[in-house]
Order: C-alpha cells, then sequence, then structure tokens
C-alpha cells in the first residue's frame, strides 16, 4: 500500500466526498500508483447488518464520481448509515486478489457444512462447557459474505455484508446490487465467496435463554 486516509466520515455533508476525493488524490497520486480502492463502511438501519462496498479503479479522474455515487447508493438503495469512506492508494493491482465466483447454491451449501464444523470445533471450548451442564448449545456464528460485481467504470466492485441471519443478508445483498446495476455502477453479478473460516473464528460472547445456551461466534 502507497498511502490510506479516511476523506469522508458520518455527518459531513453528502457533497464533500467528491471534493475531498479530488483534494486526496491530487496530492497522493504517484506515478507507481496502479490502483486505488474507495472504501465504505457501513450499517444497514433495519436489521444491523454490516454492510462495506469497495470500487477499485486505476483512473485518477473516476475517483471522485465513484465515491460519490457509491455514497448515494449504500444511503438510500441500502438504506444504510455510513460511517466512512476511506481511500487506499496501491502500487500493484490488488483487485485482481480479490475473487469471488461461487454459486449462491455453494455458498449456502459451504454454509451448512460450517454448522457441523462450528459444533465440533466450539462444543467443548472451556467457556461453553462452563455454563452448558446438560442444556442445548445453539451457535451463532457471524457470517461475512462477498460479491463481486463486473463493472465498466471500476475495475471491479466488491460488496460485502456480515450478520448472523443469512436471509437478511441476501434481502440487503441483492437490493444493493441491484441498485448497482441500475445506477450504471456494475454490469452484472460475478459471483459470491464466504469470508472468515472457522478455523480463524472464536467464541465472541456465552449467554443462558431458558433450557439454551447460546454461543456466538465470530
Amino acid at each position: 500500500m502507497v498511502s490510506s486516509a479516511v476523506i469522508w466520515g458520518w455527518g459531513d455533508d453528502f457533497k464533500d466526498a467528491k471534493a475531498n476525493c479530488e483534494k486526496y488524490i491530487s496530492s497522493r497520486w504517484k506515478e507507481n500508483t496502479k490502483e486505488i480502492c474507495i472504501y465504505l463502511t457501513c450499517r444497514d438501519w433495519n436489521e444491523g447488518i454490516g454492510l462495506d462496498l469497495a470500487a477499485y479503479t486505476s483512473d485518477k479522474e473516476m475517483v471522485g464520481d465513484l465515491a460519490e455515487r457509491l455514497l448515494y447508493v449504500a444511503a438510500f438503495d441500502g438504506n444504510a448509515k455510513v460511517y466512512s469512506i476511506r481511500l487506499l492508494l496501491f502500487d500493484s493491482m490488488v483487485s485482481k486478489n480479490e475473487v469471488c465466483r461461487h454459486s449462491m447454491e455453494e455458498v449456502e451449501n459451504e454454509l451448512k457444512r460450517r454448522e457441523g464444523l462450528i459444533a465440533e470445533r466450539f462444543i467443548n471450548d472451556p467457556e461453553v462447557k462452563e455454563v452448558a451442564q446438560g442444556r442445548k448449545v445453539v451457535f451463532i456464528p457471524r457470517i461475512d459474505l462477498l460479491c463481486e460485481l463486473e463493472s465498466q467504470c471500476a475495475n471491479k466492485l466488491v460488496v460485502e455484508v456480515v450478520h448472523e441471519n443469512f436471509k437478511q443478508m441476501r434481502e440487503l445483498l441483492d437490493s444493493v446490487c441491484n441498485a448497482l446495476i441500475k445506477e450504471g455502477l456494475a454490469t452484472r453479478v460475478l459471483g459470491y465467496r464466504l469470508g472468515k473460516s472457522v478455523e480463524d473464528m472464536k467464541v465472541r460472547y456465552v449467554d443462558t435463554w431458558g433450557n439454551e445456551v447460546l454461543v456466538r461466534i465470530a
């Protein structure tokens, strides 16, 4: 990475996003800059689903316009609170590593497989065993779902949703992807993938509810 900075935050005027991008690019874009990532960190107002949008481009003249259009899609079509817009400049084509090409059916099958792996890995966790005491243990894993979109105005678009309710996540993801296509920012969905593997997950919270033990995994 060459440099990075938050150029817009919650409470700033929407119109400042484009101007701030252009100011940052004019001072930080170098001869060895190959690609920039415009990264929006958000959360939807209704269900609290984490929503991140990333647009990769090598055209510095497009950065301000892309940031502004992504901001409006996230805030209005995604019904999200946009916490920040960060610009990340790279001296290589990092978007080539952001590949999401699984079908939704493959993702759903992987989620089912993970249910067994999560139960097997965490059922004997000391924190879980301490409160289980014969109760039914229910694991609630955090799901990271990414979607790659083809674009004619960017090298690549990637949308990520993070939550525990897969149905609600899909609804939000579909809504945002459809909006990106409708607004001309994307042409089509290329595929999906799950983030964070089971091996990287940890017990985050253990609680009891009647005769059940609720274990949140992330």
